[in-house]
């Protein structure tokens, strides 16, 4: 019971000098925000038109391109 009630004492002194400094846009563990609003962040911001430029996501799998580099680089080694 002790242990508790020292951790919501310094949650409470700790908590507003972390939300004074944290970023606008931090999502992570911070109280009244969630991935939902990240997410809707995200979208909204892929929505909009950015100097008149449209925006484009890639998605990809680069593990098979660092796999080669090991493997191309050891073998002109040896």
């Amino acid at each position: 019971m002790a242990d508790r009630a020292w951790q919501a004492l310094l949650k409470l002194a700790a908590e507003p000098a972390y939300e004074a400094t944290a970023g606008e846009r931090s999502y992570g563990f911070r109280p009244g925000r969630c991935t939902a609003d990240a997410q809707k962040l995200i979208f909204n911001n892929l929505n909009r038109k950015a100097d008149g430029k449209n925006k484009l996501v890639l998605e990809t799998d680069i593990s098979k391109c660092a796999r080669a580099k090991l493997t191309t680089r050891s073998c002109s080694e040896g």
